[in-house]
């Protein structure tokens, strides 16, 4: 199963929520619980899964999704 922080959207792969991100380090952040089609593709050229979903987010937020 595939959670999502709450603090930056890193995702994580676990049976049971985890307890600290280790994307971004914070413990104690909400992990919601997503599906694996919502997992963002990696762009040719991105360096990692965190900078695909960064990329994401201001793409959104640049449509106004996340306004």
């Amino acid at each position: 199963m595939w959670w999502e922080c709450s603090a930056c959207g890193g995702p994580i792969e676990r049976e049971r929520p985890p307890v600290r991100c280790r994307e971004c380090g914070i413990a104690g952040a909400v992990f919601v619980p997503i599906d694996d089609g919502d997992l963002p593709v990696a762009e040719a050229g991105a360096n990692s899964l965190r900078e695909a979903w960064i990329r994401a987010g201001l793409d959104l937020a640049r449509e106004g999704v996340l306004a």
